[in-house]
């Protein structure tokens, strides 16, 4: 029989403007405390469960492939770096990851590999957090987020000069009017990181979180465990991987459709499952068609890398694309608004976590 766990919530997507990251290098010292600069975007006790001998083989987008140490892969230099403070306050959120995170995670995890499953009530809770934060807390995410901000800009940009038309005139535009206000506005609107600020990066992944938590505990969805008896199993530098029922993986909205699966391997035999169709995966065992889903999906939703067991032969059919993913330009279109149905309804889910909120505080406050 499968083993399966169900949750309850909400899934929606996030959308913040913002600008690309930074990449690797080491740790500096201020007033006696170790403040790191190389920020791991999965977890090393993820990576060192791909590790034999404290190494891991990694498969770069622009083609190399060279065997590397955990505290080697997977990261960026000054990631979730606050720039406009000083001490262990610029690592506030790396620090809140390492501890508050990745500590809890690690001896679950752990466990899930060593044959425990299903979880109790609480372990099982730490797995869907540190699976949401996956989401999160990678490069692509923070990507897709400025990819996204990079096509609304011009609309809100358009929408607020519409505003200014109709203050400075004591009336409503016309239909006609607020259309041809809209495609002026719009073509002229200005470059987008004129507005970004450089706390942005740090607010987006702390919001996002309530979002991705909400998918991961819809009441409908199952978190399953397949596993294999060999090594086949690769992962990427974004550690999971949503897939789409028509078994697509572009990072284009909406990423955390209902009808959708994440995938996420734990080990090179484990693969953990987010689903809503539970009985596909019955037998709990991972199939060679199955690791090949998830394989691929890997290398579609990495940034910049695929990692895995030195031991373990590549997979033939893996490819990584010349350039990461990147959103299909939207169609914009504008049309007088009829003045119902204003609004999507959409919920925005409330963050309760009282550190996450003073998090969230440092990083919309003036330094």
């Amino acid at each position: 029989m499968a083993r399966t766990m169900s949750g309850s919530g909400r899934s929606r997507a996030l959308f913040e403007m913002g600008k690309p990251a930074s990449h690797p290098t080491r740790k500096i010292q201020i007033m006696g405390a170790q403040i790191a600069k190389e920020h791991h975007l999965v977890p090393k006790f993820w990576l060192r469960a791909f590790a034999e001998e404290g190494h891991i083989t990694g498969l770069h987008r622009d083609g190399r492939e060279h065997r590397t140490p955990v505290k080697s892969a997977a990261k960026a230099r000054n990631f979730n770096t606050d720039p406009r403070v000083q001490g262990m306050q610029r690592v506030a959120l790396e620090t809140y990851l390492a501890e508050k995170v990745d500590h809890h995670a690690a001896p679950v995890m752990h466990a899930v590999r060593s044959g425990t499953w299903p979880l109790a009530a609480e372990r099982l809770q730490v797995v869907r957090r540190t699976l949401a934060w996956q989401l999160v807390r990678t490069q692509m995410f923070r990507s897709w987020n400025a990819q996204v901000g990079a096509y609304l800009a011009p609309v809100v940009w358009a929408h607020e000069i519409i505003s200014v038309y109709q203050r400075r005139l004591g009336r409503m535009l016309t239909d006609e009017e607020g259309v041809a206000v809209f495609w002026e506005a719009y073509h002229r609107a200005p470059d987008p990181q004129l507005f970004n600020d450089d706390r942005w990066h740090l607010r987006a992944p702390i919001q996002g979180l309530s979002f991705a938590m909400d998918y991961l505990e819809a009441p409908e969805r199952h978190l399953i465990l397949v596993q294999a008896e060999t090594p086949c199993l690769i992962l990427g530098d974004t550690g999971v991987v949503i897939r789409r029922t028509s078994g697509t993986y572009s990072i284009a909205p909406p990423l955390l459709g209902a009808a959708t699966e994440l995938f996420a391997p734990v080990s090179p035999t484990h693969l953990l499952i987010s689903t809503r169709t539970p009985e596909r995966y019955q037998d709990g065992v991972l199939t060679a068609a199955l690791a090949r889903q998830a394989n691929k999906g890997a290398a579609a939703w990495c940034q910049n890398a695929v990692y895995r067991l030195t031991s373990m032969r590549s997979p033939r059919y893996l490819r990584l694309a010349p350039e990461p993913p990147a959103i299909p330009a939207p169609r914009i279109a504008a049309a007088p608004s009829t003045g119902r149905g204003q609004g999507s309804g959409a919920r925005r889910p409330v963050l309760k976590d009282p550190e996450l909120l003073a998090l969230l505080s440092q990083f919309s406050t003036p330094a």
